[in-house]
């Protein structure tokens, strides 16, 4: 899942998420003329498969969470 955070660069996010533990891709995900044509510089990725936990979801949404705090 592609997402990006209003007041965070992709990287950033990918940044402060890393600081606890979860894991996720920041940049163009070879979209580059996509990201263009949306104006968007970068995007976050989040993958998920079967096993993939609830917990991890919830850790996800509090790392969201937290992102929103620092750069909010």
């Amino acid at each position: 899942i592609a997402f990006t955070v209003k007041s965070a660069h992709a990287h950033d996010v990918a940044q402060v998420l890393n600081e606890d533990n979860i894991c996720i891709r920041a940049g163009n995900h070879c979209a580059m003329p996509l990201h263009l044509a949306m104006n968007i510089p970068a995007t976050a990725r989040a993958s998920f498969y079967v096993y993939t936990t609830r917990e991890d979801i919830d850790a996800l949404v509090h790392g969201l969470e937290k992102v929103n705090k620092v750069f909010g």
